[in-house]
């Protein structure tokens, strides 16, 4: 069995440089990406017919019911779901910031691994349902979460007590949001976490089908779909939509896990080099084989691995803000 080495730049906690195997359920779910999911899709997609596929599956791999609960709110006018896992009796809360390319949402399966965050980190977690692209091209997306983030704010939630966490599209938001935190002047979250994603939208725009062959399960129809039609009508050079175009000063700490086959791994390591040449803090997590968003495959030892890890780095952030 192939054993590679998990490495961190957390100067401690439980994750620091250690080596993992891949595992077996790992080498399955890889092997059913690259022969079965990714060669599904073609070169060029339609994105009706997207929507309603990825609708279908979030309505089979998402499930029902789970030991926790979906509440509808809505935070600062943006509408969303609590999601509470347990008695749902803590001070500390997750502003959980979904995938989906820009264009998609994927409910069932975003609340279950919120859920599972929840879990971690004794939290409660909040998904705003940003606007879509392209019905709302960028920035409204970005608008959107930092909206959410003062409507937690105004409910008399402890900054110090935020953690902004997002995967994949959301992972960009992320960093978009806790930068218009920083312009705004407002109190900032403990940390940031970041499954899956760069920060530089002009960089994703040169990727080209070449790019796509070693990850297993983005393809190049689905990287063309979100260059056309969610990239190709903005700047990607305004740093009010691309955070990598802008200042990443100034940004609490903050955690990268990405996979080993990702089609973004130069752009996430990218990214990170950013945020530390600009001062601020940022750790990073590259798990060998793992694909795009791997955290959310709850049955993979990886996963529930990556989680722990999660929770070592927002325990001692945490710590550190109180």
């Amino acid at each position: 069995m192939r054993t590679a080495a998990l490495r961190t730049f957390a100067a401690d906690g439980a994750c620091a440089d250690h080596a993992t195997r891949v595992s077996v359920r790992a080498r399955m779910l890889i092997a059913f990406y690259r022969s079965v999911f990714k060669p599904r899709f073609p070169k060029r997609i339609d994105l009706e017919r997207a929507r309603a596929s990825i609708a279908k599956l979030d309505r089979r791999l998402g499930g029902r019911g789970g030991d926790f609960q979906r509440v509808n709110a809505e935070a600062n006018g943006i509408p969303g779901q609590w999601v509470i896992a347990g008695n749902g009796q803590t001070s500390r809360t997750i502003l959980y910031l979904h995938g989906g390319g820009f264009m998609f949402r994927t409910p069932r399966t975003h609340a279950r691994l919120a859920a599972r965050l929840c879990s971690a980190l004794n939290a409660r977690a909040f998904i705003p349902q940003y606007r879509l692209a392209p019905e709302h091209p960028l920035p409204a997306a970005h608008e959107d979460c930092f909206a959410a983030y003062r409507g937690l704010l105004a409910e008399g939630r402890d900054a110090r007590r935020i953690v902004v966490i997002g995967d994949s599209a959301g992972g960009l938001l992320t960093l978009a949001v806790l930068q218009r935190i920083r312009d705004a002047g407002l109190p900032a979250p403990c940390c940031g976490v970041v499954f899956s994603s760069g920060a530089d939208i002009e960089e994703v725009q040169k990727l080209d089908a070449d790019a796509t062959r070693g990850d297993p399960m983005i393809g190049a129809g689905a990287l063309e779909l979100l260059q056309r039609v969610v990239f190709a009508p903005i700047d990607a050079r305004d740093p009010r939509i691309s955070p990598g175009a802008g200042d990443l000063g100034g940004l609490p700490p903050l955690l990268f896990q990405a996979g080993s086959t990702e089609v973004l791994l130069a752009q996430i390591r990218k990214t990170v080099q950013q945020v530390r040449g600009a001062g601020s803090s940022a750790e990073l997590q590259i798990w060998p084989q793992m694909p795009h968003v791997f955290q959310a495959v709850h049955w993979l030892p990886e996963a529930r691995q990556a989680l722990a890890c999660v929770h070592d780095f927002v325990e001692r952030h945490d710590a550190a803000a109180g």
